[in-house]
């Protein structure tokens, strides 16, 4: 059944010429660094550190190391190719960093015990 009136702004896609499509299943090591189609400048490399520090030192027996971290925001960075919107909450424009670092929140909440979302398996064979 198709829904009435306009759309919100969560429903609307990304403009065709800002979508890019790759394969339907990602290839082994697709996220890995040597893949080299994503390159983290110095400022996301730190964003991320500062986010697995603290996670480190709260969860000694369940770190996430540096090379694991980077895979899971280069996951969100390409899953931000194909589906993102927009705008997200409050209008505020969207980035393919700001979609890979909040990849990495939910791994992290998923590794630290928390509940998350059924629906996030996408990373499980991270853990």
């Amino acid at each position: 059944m198709k829904r009435q009136g306009r759309k919100s702004a969560a429903q609307t896609p990304a403009p065709k010429k800002e979508q890019v499509y790759g394969s339907r299943v990602n290839k082994p090591s697709s996220a890995a660094s040597k893949s080299g189609q994503i390159v983290f400048n110095e400022a996301l490399t730190q964003a991320i550190k500062n986010k697995i520090e603290p996670f480190n030192k709260r969860y000694p027996t369940n770190k996430v190391s540096l090379a694991t971290a980077k895979a899971v925001v280069r996951r969100g960075m390409g899953a931000y190719s194909k589906s993102h919107r927009p705008t997200i909450t409050g209008g505020r424009a969207n980035s393919r960093q700001a979609w890979g670092l909040a990849r990495l929140n939910a791994f992290l909440l998923k590794k630290g015990g928390f509940k998350v979302k059924k629906a996030y398996i996408q990373d499980d064979d991270l853990l």
